[in-house]
C-alpha cells in the first residue's frame, strides 16, 4: 500500500511540473530561433511529404516559418500583415490573421496568461512530454528537457504532421531585418481579403 501511494504522489508530482512546462516555455520567451523538419503522413499513416526550414519569433506579435527545402515558402507576420510568400511562383499574398487562430502560431503569439484555455499535459512517449489544446484535439506540443521539441497536427484531410526542431536558441538576439518583407519587383500581389 505504501508502494502505490508512493507511486501515486510521484506521478501526480510529475504531472505538476509537467503542466507547468507549456506555462514556463512560453511564458519565459521574447525571442526564438529554430530549425525543424516536417513529415507529412496520409491517413494510414505513409509517409507523403517532408519539408525543412527554420522559424524566427520575436514578441510581440512577429515570426517568420521558412520552407527551404523542397521549395523555398515564406510565412510572415510583421506590423499586423500576415504574408504567404511562393518564391517559386513569385507570388506573395496578405492572408487575415485570424487565419492563424488554428495553428501552432497562434500559441508563440499569445503569452499564456491571455489564453483562456492551455493545452493539458496527456502523456510522456520516448521523454517527450506532450500537451493536447483544448480548443482542438488536433494539436498538441510536445516538450523535451523543458523545450519545445516537436508539433503534432491533424489537418482537414486527415493527414497527421509532426514537426520536429532542432538548434533551438530561447531568446537569442535577432537581426534587425529578420521580419522585413523584401519582394522581386516582378512578384505578384494578392490581398485575399
Amino acid at each position: 500500500m505504501i508502494n502505490f501511494l508512493g507511486s501515486l504522489a510521484l506521478f501526480f508530482s510529475s504531472m505538476a511540473i509537467a503542466n507547468n512546462e507549456f506555462e514556463a516555455f512560453f511564458g519565459s520567451l521574447e525571442t526564438l530561433s529554430a530549425n525543424f523538419t516536417q513529415q507529412t503522413y496520409n491517413d494510414v499513416n505513409a509517409p507523403i511529404d517532408e519539408t525543412s526550414g527554420y522559424l524566427r519569433f520575436e514578441r510581440p506579435a512577429s515570426f517568420i516559418w521558412q520552407t527551404n527545402s523542397p521549395i523555398e515558402q515564406t510565412l510572415l507576420l510583421h506590423n499586423k500583415e500576415l504574408w504567404l510568400v511562393d518564391t517559386e511562383l513569385e507570388q506573395a499574398s496578405q492572408r487575415p490573421i485570424s487565419e492563424l487562430e488554428n495553428t501552432p502560431l497562434y500559441w508563440l503569439i499569445n503569452r499564456p496568461e491571455q489564453l483562456k484555455k492551455l493545452p493539458k499535459y496527456t502523456h510522456s512517449k520516448h521523454g517527450v512530454n506532450w500537451y493536447q489544446t483544448q480548443q482542438s484535439d488536433q494539436l498538441s506540443f510536445g516538450f523535451r528537457n523543458s523545450s519545445l521539441y516537436a508539433l503534432h497536427l491533424t489537418n482537414t484531410l486527415g493527414q497527421n504532421i509532426q514537426v520536429v526542431f532542432s538548434e533551438m536558441a530561447l531568446n537569442p538576439s535577432l537581426e534587425q531585418n529578420t521580419f522585413v518583407l523584401n519582394l522581386a519587383n516582378d512578384f505578384d500581389i494578392i490581398r485575399s481579403f
